[in-house]
């Protein structure tokens, strides 16, 4: 038993359990991703064995915690981030196992003093007994209940024997069938297919519809072979074959008739078929649309085995179904359960915000009422995302709405305690981490003792280097040979006029220009064709651009639907023959979705209808907002626009301007191009002169666009980092130390493009108002500084450092500019405008820079490893030394910014959407890589898994985790994190030929290491 104890308190015992949970959360987000959320929190996140893993080691934590004496003074630093992770845990379990959360649907006009829950129910009633279970049903996973229940001195048991997803209810004639009613129930949500038999009703809140049954506002009632329809208010009768609506008064008895349509309050009914005597079969959608899905059960008296159906949708309150099993009438319900508050919310408006000349939605909010009469309390409130409602212990959070925009969906979290718990473990984690930077008891100080015995490195020579660049061509030139060209100087004049974003943003036309070209086709210029040019050439030749391929379209089953082929794709392939948008359905359906769980096709479907209502907005003229109202706080007005509020000759300038511009340009114009521009230029500042950004401003944020630091940075990066690796690894063959010049001179260079690099960012920051790391672009970029910046500081004395680290910088700002990037300057979107945003991003990003540059001083020891032979052995040894100081120093440093970032995200979406932890793919992807690096770092404690080579093969490796955390949850899997602003089909093939690369490294270089022993 000892032996068992103390396998379980081991080290090697918590490594093993790391490793667990890190893989077992790994396979949940791509089971996640293909099968769906309920498949992967069943199998993995709220299955017993993974909470058996989670205790198991928080466990191992406090007994080493104890024995290892932690809580004495000389090792407080590291025994408070290690308690830090139990108290976490127990916070987790909290939330996990007492608190709860569900939705609130509210309609305007409406209150609600319940809430949805999030788990799912089975419910079984028969007589007096009601036995109501939590079930988290999958087709992987759906033996889930066996009751026994004793009803009339007899026992029924009730087993789930399958689980149908996306299910579709289908009714048969049978001889031995009842009457049934097979209808369609469309609304503001959605459209639904019901079917009733007698008895059946659907409580939608406002309305009951039912078959046969008296409190039902719309009955249904059969006479022989016809079905009847009486209404206890008025109605719509509508054919769908034409003609004028009918009106009908409450209380008429209607006979109902295919191709019928009823309109009641906000509802439309269709009647398909009523079968006299039919039967309801359960069967799969093929499509995989359906919104319910069934469970499959076996109901047993001990006489007779029955199957029933009971159908279910997730979100919604489940529906009874009845069932008769010998002589004993049973009642099943399938879905969440109503959980009553102490008090109500009244929907007064619900707010939705839309691009101007589109469907998509900007913003969204709910003005609420809160009504507590228990406290006497009653007040507005506004909900909407980063805002969210705290009451009573409940947090409420703009979830969704309704689909015709007059109802929306909160989204509702009871956790107190365990958020206070957790939070309480966030903070211990965080001081615990910076007192073990800087207590000389910590391991991280003995590293940096270690490393000042080492020698520093240098070297004598330069290799060149040259860097190739590729482009990409656009559309075909002969698409663009009939739109006639525009005057440069022109253009000039154009640019450096203000004009208004479609976020509200005022900015240079150039640096708009520059984000609609990107935005809409992933490219820079336009076969020659400056931003400027194509904006304005969009506007006034519409007819000749609408054959030109100019949207970016990304996904291959989107270009299915289409029925294209290409990377960018004409308008007119967007539209059918009769006008029609042929993406509208599933635009709507998309936007309608929570953002967590929409599929690649439909992020897809939402990037691609921006794009192309950005390209009707500029041949509109709603992309041409320069024109400022009376009013600092007013909308600025349109090309084209009427504008009210302004004197007369201004707002047929306004109106007219345009046209003018556009008659200029063709030559047919008695006022010159130059002319109109400069009246544009004098209108703003009339109008907009004591809020226009200055012309500092403008100038600074035009010399960001011309002169676009961070591309032109990284070819510096790369030459010079790849020129001081390969001549540090010539002289170690050469066996000749470095000339302090020839470094100096290395690193005045690599220091100069670190200060433009530094300067960017500032101006990025000055001209956009925001730290910039809010988007997949800017969050890169800063990562590259981040990544230098850690070479800098380790690198000063230790050549092949800041090698590396310039390297890695370089690479990472390559990556950014790759066309897949988004590299815009905008307001932030609602869900990013918060001061978390700052710290959690921040520290995040600035951790991966860590870990990168740990990766690649990895991957330079395994080359190290690779060129070693018995000659240069010592001299080799000591920078593989040297290097795996550092390397472990990096990975520290890295590992606890990763960890407070990780969780300090927790807080950021407390506050922003009312949960600290979801298991959102973006959130599981960093705390596996957590585990991972907590993995690493404690290799040196575990039997078999010391040595520097061991711990070199980890710290390349590991990096895997990091690449995923950032490109694979923002590329490939769904999630929360949607807003990275960027889109990426398939893996480049430059990135399987690297995987290549460096599997040869790893392979000559555990051949070598055999024969060579740099441990001792």
């Amino acid at each position: 038993m000892k032996k068992i104890l103390n396998f379980l308190f081991s080290f090697s015992f918590m490594g093993f359990l790391l490793l667990i949970m890190a893989f077992s959360m790994a396979i949940a987000t791509f089971v996640e991703s293909s099968y769906g959320t309920e498949v992967a929190q069943g199998l993995i996140y709220k299955s017993y064995w993974f909470s058996l893993v989670l205790f198991l080691l928080a466990v191992n934590l406090l007994v080493n915690f104890i024995r290892r004496r932690m809580y004495t003074r000389q090792r407080i630093a590291v025994g408070l981030f290690h308690i830090s992770f139990i108290i976490i845990l127990a916070g987790a379990a909290i939330t996990r196992f007492i608190s709860f959360e569900g939705m609130m649907h509210i309609r305007e006009g409406e209150s609600s003093n319940f809430i949805l829950s999030a788990e799912d129910y089975l419910t079984i009633k028969s007589g007096d007994q009601l036995i109501q279970e939590p079930v988290l049903f999958s087709e992987f996973d759906y033996k889930q209940i066996s009751e026994k229940l004793k009803v009339e001195d007899r026992e029924v048991q009730v087993k789930s024997v399958g689980y149908i997803k996306n299910a579709l209810r289908s009714v048969m004639e049978h001889p031995s069938g009842s009457e049934m009613i097979d209808m369609v129930l469309s609304s503001g949500q959605g459209r639904e297919s019901l079917v009733f038999s007698k008895g059946k009703s659907i409580d939608l809140g406002s309305l009951i519809i039912g078959y046969d049954v008296p409190n039902a506002n719309v009955q249904f009632i059969s006479r022989g072979d016809s079905l009847l329809l009486i209404s206890d208010r008025a109605l719509e009768l509508r054919s769908m074959t034409g003609g004028e609506p009918v009106s009908l008064q409450a209380r008429d008895t209607l006979s109902v008739q295919p191709m019928n349509l009823y309109a009641i309050d906000n509802y439309l009914l269709i009647v398909k078929n009523f079968y006299t005597k039919g039967v309801m079969r359960v069967v799969k959608d093929p499509a995989g649309q359906a919104p319910e899905n069934a469970v499959v059960l076996e109901v047993n008296d001990g006489t007779q085995t029955q199957i029933v159906n009971v159908m279910g949708i997730k979100g919604m309150k489940g529906e009874p179904f009845t069932a008769t099993v010998g002589n004993i009438r049973m009642e099943f319900t399938f879905g969440p359960i109503p959980l009553y508050l102490p008090f109500s919310l009244h929907l007064t408006d619900f707010q939705l915000e839309k691009y101007p000349g589109s469907e998509s939605p900007a913003s969204f909010a709910s003005e609420l009422i809160l009504n507590d009469t228990e406290r006497n309390v009653s007040r507005n409130e506004r909900v909407f995302m980063n805002n969210t409602l705290n009451y009573r212990g409940y947090k409420f959070f703009q979830s969704s709405y309704d689909q015709d925009e007059k109802g929306t969906v909160l989204s509702v979290n009871a956790d107190q305690l365990g958020t206070l718990v957790t939070y309480i473990g966030y903070i211990l984690l965080g001081l615990g981490f910076i007192l073990a930077l800087f207590s000389k008891n910590s391991y991280f100080q003995h590293l940096v003792g270690r490393l000042k015995k080492y020698s520093t490195a240098a070297v004598p020579m330069i290799i060149l280097l040259t860097v190739m660049s590729s482009g990409q061509a656009s559309a075909n030139e002969s698409e663009l040979a009939s739109i006639p060209r525009i005057d440069k100087a022109l253009l000039k004049n154009f640019s450096e006029l203000w004009i208004q974003g479609t976020d509200g943003r005022i900015e240079p036309v150039s640096t708009l220009s520059s984000e609609i070209l990107r935005k809409i086709s992933r490219q820079s210029t336009f076969y020659g064709r400056s931003p400027e040019e194509m904006m304005l050439s969009l506007k006034f030749y519409p007819d000749l651009w609408r054959d030109v391929s100019l949207v970016y379209v990304a996904n291959n089953e989107l270009k299915e639907i289409l029925g294209v082929t290409g990377k960018r794709v004409p308008l007119t392939a967007f539209f059918d023959a009769g006008g029609t948008y042929k993406l509208i359905d599933r635009v709507q359906a998309a936007f309608a979705k929570p953002p967590g769980l929409r599929n690649m096709l439909e992020k897809e479907i939402i990037n691609v209808d921006e794009r192309i209502a950005i390209c009707f907005m500029i041949i509109n003229g709603d992309m041409f907002a320069m024109f400022p109202g009376a009013a600092r706080n007013d909308k600025w007005f349109t090309a084209g626009s009427t504008p009210t509020g302004i004197p007369s000759p201004d707002s047929l300038f306004v109106n007219r301007g345009f046209e003018l511009l556009k008659e200029s340009v063709n030559g047919h114009g008695e006022i010159t191009g130059s002319q109109i521009l400069a009246s544009i230029a004098t209108y703003q500042k009339k109008f907009g002169g004591s809020y226009l950004p200055s012309d500092d401003h403008k100038k600074v944020e035009m010399f960001y666009n011309k002169v676009n630091p961070f591309k032109r940075v990284f070819p510096i990066y790369l030459l010079v980092g790849f020129a001081l690796l390969i001549v540090l690894f010539v002289n170690i063959f050469r066996q000749k130390q470095l000339g302090s010049k020839l470094f100096k001179a290395f690193l005045a260079i690599i220091l100069l493009g670190f200060l433009l690099h530094t300067v960017g960012l500032i101006l990025r920051w000055y001209i956009s108002g925001h730290a910039p790391w809010s988007n997949g672009y800017e969050s890169m970029i800063y990562i590259a500084w981040a990544t230098l910046l850690a070479g800098i500081i380790f690198g000063r004395k230790y050549p092949f450092v800041i090698a590396t680290g310039t390297i890695l910088s370089g690479i990472t700002l390559f990556v950014a500019h790759l066309n897949w990037m988004n590299p815009e300057i905008t307001q932030l979107v609602p869900v990013l405008n918060s001061y978390w945003l700052m710290i959690h991003v921040a520290i995040i990003t600035a951790s991966y820079g860590f870990l990168g540059l740990s990766a690649f001083l990895g991957l330079l020891v395994l080359i190290l490893y690779s060129v070693s032979n018995q000659q240069n052995s010592q001299t080799i040894k000591g920078f593989v030394l040297q290097l795996t100081t550092i390397n472990e120093m990096s990975v520290t440093i890295g590992l606890y910014m990763l960890t407070i970032g990780t969780f300090l995200g927790g807080v950021w979406a407390n506050e922003s959407w009312g949960r600290y932890w979801g298991w959102d793919s973006k959130e599981t992807w960093a705390l596996i890589t957590v585990v991972i690096y907590s993995f690493i770092a404690h290799m040196r404690l575990i039997p078999g898994m010391k040595g520097i080579y061991t711990y070199t093969i980890a710290s390349v490796i590991g990096f895997a985790s990091v690449l995923m955390t950032y490109f694979g949850v923002n590329y490939y899997l769904s999630g929360l994190h949607s807003y990275g602003r960027g889109s990426i089909d398939a893996v480049h093939w430059s990135a399987f030929v690297t995987l290549g690369i460096i599997a040869i490294i790893m392979l000559v270089s555990n051949i070598r290491q055999k024969n060579i022993d740099f441990e001792n």
